[in-house]
C-alpha cells in the first residue's frame, strides 16, 4: 500500500529516508507530470497533514492550519502552489545537485524559512516554527527540511523508483535497492514481467 489515513486525509507512506526525499514523493509519476492521479498534495489540507506525517508540525498546529485555511482559501492556495513549486525543484537538485536554477529555488525558500526558525525549548531542543508564521508554517516546516536534505553528505546516493507512474526518491547508500518498496512497485513489476514471458 503506498498510502496511510491521517486527519481524514491520504498521506503517501514514507520511504525516503529522510523528510525532503518523503517531501518529492507527495507527486508519483515524475516521468508524466500530466497524470492527476500523481498529485498527493491536492489541497491545503492535504499539505498541512503531509507536514504531520512528516514529523515537522505538532497535531495541534495542523488542526489551528486547517481551520485558519478555511477561513483564508486564497492564502492557502497560494501556499500549496509555493510548496508545488519548492517540491520541484527539491526533486531535480536530488537527483542532479549541480542543477544551479533548481538549487537557487531551493535556496530562496530555505533563506525564507531560515529567517523564520527558532530552537524550541523542552528536554531535547529543536529546530521549529511559532505560530506567528500563519499558512506558511507547513512551507517554511519543509523548506527547512530539503534545505538539511541539499547539504548531506549523501545526497549522491538518491535513486528513484522505476516503476510505473511512481518514481518515488530514496536514499540508497548502499547502492543495491531498486524500488521504492519490493511489496508494491517491485512485485508489480514481477507479475508483468511474468506476464510479458508467459503471455
Amino acid at each position: 500500500m503506498h498510502w496511510i489515513e491521517l486527519e481524514g486525509r491520504h498521506v503517501p507512506v514514507r520511504i525516503g529516508g529522510h523528510p525532503g526525499l518523503d517531501f518529492c514523493n507527495t507527486w508519483a509519476g515524475w516521468d508524466d507530470r500530466t497524470n492527476p492521479r500523481g498529485e498527493w498534495l491536492r489541497t491545503y489540507d492535504d499539505f498541512a497533514v503531509w507536514t504531520l506525517h512528516a514529523e515537522l508540525v505538532s497535531t495541534s498546529d495542523v488542526r489551528r492550519l486547517r481551520r485558519s485555511a478555511a477561513r483564508d482559501p486564497g492564502r492557502a492556495t497560494r501556499v500549496l502552489s509555493e510548496a508545488r513549486t519548492l517540491r520541484t525543484a527539491a526533486h531535480t537538485v536530488a537527483l542532479d545537485p549541480s542543477n544551479r536554477g533548481a538549487m537557487a529555488v531551493v535556496t530562496r525558500y530555505v533563506r525564507r524559512s531560515a529567517s523564520a526558525v527558532r530552537v524550541t525549548p523542552g528536554r531535547r531542543p529543536a529546530w521549529g516554527f511559532g505560530a506567528d508564521s500563519g499558512l506558511d508554517l507547513p512551507l517554511l516546516a519543509t523548506a527547512w527540511a530539503v534545505g538539511d536534505l541539499v547539504t548531506r553528505e549523501d545526497l549522491g546516493r538518491v535513486s528513484a523508483c522505476p516503476g510505473h507512474e511512481c518514481g518515488w526518491l530514496f536514499l540508497d547508500p548502499r547502492g543495491r535497492r531498486k524500488w521504492c518498496s519490493m511489496a508494491s512497485c517491485g512485485n508489480r513489476a514481477k507479475v508483468a514481467s511474468f506476464a510479458r514471458r508467459h503471455g
